[in-house]
C-alpha cells in the first residue's frame, strides 16, 4: 500500500459549486460552433463517419482552420486536469442538426481533447447512452443501455464525454461528487476507514477481460503513484466480484468501509446535482471524479439520447501496478484505458497520447 497521508488533495463540495456555476457552466464560443458545423457538414459530405484507421490516426486528416474550436479546446483540457475536474459546455450545435453532422462535430471536438478508446466489446468509440432494456442486475450487462439509476462510480477511461442530444421526459439527473473531497472528508471523519480504502478492493471484470486474463482485478478505491492522485468505486463491481470461487472474499472491514464511502455520497451538499439539456456537453476527469445517474423515464417519440466518448488524456495521472490489467498502462499522458473486443487491443495503448491540433 502507498504511504497514506492525510494531507488535504483538494477538491470541492456541491453546495459550494451550485452557487459558482461560472467555475464549471462554459459556453461554446460562436466562433468554434461555427468551425465545428462546418467541418461536420463537409465531413458528412464525403460520407466520413466517426472511427480510426488502423493506425488510429484522426479520420479528419489535418486538422486546419479550427482555431477558435482549439483554443478553446485547450481551457477545457485545463479544467479537467485542474480545478475542478470537470466541464459542462453549453450551446453544442445539436438542435435542428442531421444527427451525422451533430456525431462527427463532437467527434471532431473530442479529438481536440484527447483520443477515443473503444466503450464495449462491440468495439464502439462514439457510444449511444440510451435505454434498450439493459438490465443491471445481470453482471454482464452495462449501465448506458438501461434507463435504472446508476449508483456512483468511475468508468475505464482517464475523460468522460456525454452530448445531451435529446433529455428524458423526466429523470435522468446527472449527480457528480469530487473524490478528492471525499478523501479529506474520510481523512477527518474516518481515517481508519481511509486507510482500508487504500488497499486493493477485488473488482469483476464482468466478462470483458481479455483471453488469458483474470475475470477480476484489484484495485484500491484511492491510490497515489508519483505524486498523483486517482480514486475507481464501482461498488457493484466489487460485490460482483464474490461470484468469481478465486476472488479474494470481501472483509468486514471492506464492506464497513463502503458503507461509510456511500454515506458520504449522500451526505446532502456533497453532490454537484444537474440536469443536462440538449446542447449541453459535460467532460468528467474519471480519476478525480465519482458520477451518477437517477432513473429515467421517456414520453412519445424519441427518448433520451446522449453520445458518449471515452478519451485517453495526455494530462492523465500515473496510476499505480494495480490498475494494469485494467488499463492496459500506468504511465501518466499514454493510451490507455476501455473494453475492447477479444483480441482487439490496439498496439498503441501505453504510447504517449496527444490530442489533435
Amino acid at each position: 500500500m502507498a504511504e497514506l497521508s492525510t494531507t488535504a488533495v483538494g477538491g470541492w463540495l456541491g453546495g459550494d459549486l451550485a452557487r459558482r456555476e461560472e467555475r464549471w457552466r462554459i459556453p461554446l464560443p460562436a466562433g468554434a460552433a461555427a468551425e465545428l458545423t462546418a467541418a461536420a457538414a463537409s465531413a458528412a459530405a464525403r460520407n466520413v463517419r466517426p472511427h480510426f484507421t488502423t493506425d488510429h490516426s484522426p479520420t479528419f486528416g489535418h486538422l486546419s482552420g479550427l482555431d477558435h474550436t482549439a483554443a478553446f479546446a485547450a481551457q477545457v483540457r485545463d479544467r479537467l486536469s485542474g480545478d475542478p475536474g470537470f466541464t459542462v459546455v453549453t450551446g453544442f450545435p445539436v438542435t435542428g442538426r442531421d444527427p451525422a453532422e451533430v456525431e462527427l462535430a463532437y467527434w471532431l471536438f473530442g479529438l481536440l481533447i484527447g483520443r477515443p478508446v473503444s466503450q464495449s466489446r462491440k468495439g464502439d468509440l462514439l457510444g449511444r447512452v440510451e435505454d434498450r432494456g439493459a438490465d443491471i442486475s445481470s453482471p454482464v450487462q452495462r449501465g448506458y443501455e438501461s434507463a435504472a439509476e446508476l449508483p456512483f462510480h468511475a468508468d475505464r477511461t482517464d475523460v468522460i464525454g456525454l452530448l445531451c442530444v435529446r433529455p428524458a421526459a423526466s429523470g435522468g439527473l446527472s449527480r457528480l461528487v469530487s473524490s478528492k473531497a471525499l478523501h479529506d472528508l474520510l481523512s477527518r471523519e474516518h481515517p481508519e476507514v481511509l486507510a482500508e480504502l487504500y488497499r486493493p478492493f477485488p473488482n469483476d471484470r464482468r466478462g470483458e477481460e481479455q483471453p488469458g486474463e483474470r475475470p477480476w482485478s484489484d484495485i484500491p478505491v484511492f491510490s497515489r503513484a508519483g505524486g498523483h492522485f486517482a480514486a475507481r468505486y464501482v461498488r457493484r463491481f466489487i460485490t460482483g466480484s464474490q461470484r468469481h470461487p478465486q476472488a479474494p472474499r470481501l472483509t468486514e472491514a471492506q464492506v464497513t468501509a463502503m458503507d461509510t464511502l456511500d454515506a458520504l455520497l449522500h451526505r446532502p451538499g456533497v453532490s454537484l446535482d444537474m440536469d443536462l439539456r440538449a446542447g449541453e456537453l459535460q467532460l468528467i476527469n474519471n480519476f478525480h471524479i465519482l458520477h451518477a445517474r437517477s432513473a429515467f423515464t421517456d414520453g412519445g417519440g424519441a427518448g433520451r439520447l446522449l453520445l458518449r466518448l471515452w478519451l485517453a488524456f495526455q494530462d492523465s495521472p500515473e496510476l499505480p501496478d494495480h490498475y494494469a490489467a485494467l488499463y492496459g498502462a500506468t504511465s501518466a499522458g499514454c493510451y490507455r484505458g476501455g473494453v475492447w473486443p477479444q483480441g482487439a487491443v490496439p498496439e498503441l495503448v501505453g504510447r504517449p497520447v496527444t490530442a489533435a491540433r
